[in-house]
Formats: C-alpha cells, sequence, structure tokens
C-alpha cells in the first residue's frame, strides 16, 4: 500500500507542475473509516472533475491501478470543454 500511496503523491504534485487547468486534492480522516479522498478539480473554478473515495479497512477491495491510471491520464493532458 505504501508503495502506491508514494506513487500518488507524485502524481498528484506532477499534475499539479504540469497542468494549468486541473489540479489534485488529496484528504485523509484517520477515524475508524480511514478514508482516502483523491480530488481532481478545476483550477480555474475549483470544481470537482473526478472523485475517488477510498476506505482503507483491512478488507477494503481497492484498485490502486485504476487510480494510477487516472491521474496519469491527466497528467499526460486534459481538456475541460
Amino acid at each position: 500500500m505504501e508503495e502506491n500511496l508514494l506513487k500518488i503523491f507524485k502524481l498528484v504534485d506532477k499534475l499539479n507542475e504540469k497542468q494549468d487547468k486541473v489540479f489534485a486534492q488529496i484528504c485523509y480522516e484517520a477515524d475508524d473509516n480511514k478514508k482516502l479522498e483523491i480530488s481532481i478539480r478545476s483550477k480555474e473554478d475549483y470544481k470537482y472533475i473526478e472523485k475517488c473515495e477510498i476506505h482503507l479497512t483491512k478488507n477494503g477491495l481497492i484498485k490502486w491501478n485504476n487510480i494510477v491510471e487516472l491521474l496519469e491520464s491527466y497528467v499526460r493532458g486534459v481538456s475541460l470543454e
């Protein structure tokens, strides 16, 4: 899990540096739910474009590759028309 989180952190930093239309936001709640939210938002009006909510429980079903692929697609380029 740590390797995937590190990759996600690096991608959201890269997204902010490379894109002038969107940025990523990460929020984590360390309560009983252990909820991680990753959002892609517009830099112009801060609207949510994409949002992933993950519960990091022992038996949680997480598709890390899907999240990484989503972020990579935004890093490569995005059109907000």
